[in-house]
């Protein structure tokens, strides 16, 4: 039977394996998780789906909180519920592997962590609210890998509008290749065959675009187009904004 428990992960790694599926959901911190060879920060916006008996090594990155949905592997279905769970377990538990966690399962995990917290002895609670979740992200989940397999082309207008709303942060292959339900390895080729250049060459042609029209539109610091746009210094932007643009970000503004 499905059970669902709020934990805090100690600092020090910890390996095991287990005759049961799991879903990782960060609540609030980060912790490292680790399955066949594939490792990631489980946060609030990426959990973790471990089939049974796989071996995984986990571990807390500071102060940390997590729920955990414990799916049960094989057992005979003996209710609605039970065949409910069966049914989702079959569905997304055939590999290992990361995935995004969006908005709206981020607030149903944190109401469910908040009255799982506030009523630690309600299993019937808890397993509510773990039930709910499984299949919310198997609807997620199930979604997303339909999606890649009838789409061969990457859908760049999603990629695109996550680009251009976290130029001002650290980007990684990792995080687009989450929005495509593919490894990052398989994007970062499928991305360079598409388009030409790498994934990081292309975030950076992006970077450079709204630094022009910064430097165009507005009177805005160069330390702070720097900013704006992603670059972990002024003199790291200037650098690379001369590479590509052939001027300097100045020279750039004085002559637009």
């Amino acid at each position: 039977m499905l059970n669902a428990q709020v934990i805090q992960l100690p600092q020090q790694s910890v390996e095991h394996d287990h005759g049961y599926h799991q879903i990782i959901l960060g609540v609030q911190g980060r912790a490292e998780f680790e399955v066949e060879g594939h490792g990631d920060l489980v946060s609030n916006n990426l959990g973790c789906l471990i089939p049974s008996s796989l071996s995984h090594a986990f571990c807390g990155v500071d102060q940390n909180e997590i729920l955990v949905l414990n799916v049960p592997a094989d057992e005979q279905p003996s209710d609605s519920m039970s065949e409910l769970e069966s049914n989702c377990s079959t569905l997304i538990f055939d590999k290992s592997g990361f995935f995004k966690v969006d908005p709206r399962v981020q607030q149903l995990l944190q109401l469910s962590a908040k009255e799982m917290r506030a009523y630690p002895q309600d299993e019937g609670l808890a397993r509510s609210f773990g039930v709910c979740l499984l299949q919310l992200l198997t609807r997620r989940i199930t979604q997303c890998t339909q999606e890649r397999r009838a789409n061969k082309r990457l859908n760049m207008d999603a990629l695109d509008a996550y680009i251009d709303s976290n130029l001002n942060q650290k980007m990684l292959v990792r995080d687009l290749a989450l929005l495509t339900c593919l490894s990052p390895s398989h994007f970062f080729s499928v991305f360079r065959e598409e388009m030409g250049v790498t994934p990081n060459q292309y975030i950076t042609s992006k970077r450079l675009e709204h630094a022009k029209y910064l430097l165009e539109s507005t009177r805005m610091p160069l330390i702070d187009v720097s900013v704006q746009t992603g670059f972990s210094s002024q003199s790291a932007f200037a650098h690379v904004f001369k590479q590509y643009i052939d001027m300097t970000p100045r020279q750039y503004r004085l002559k637009h």
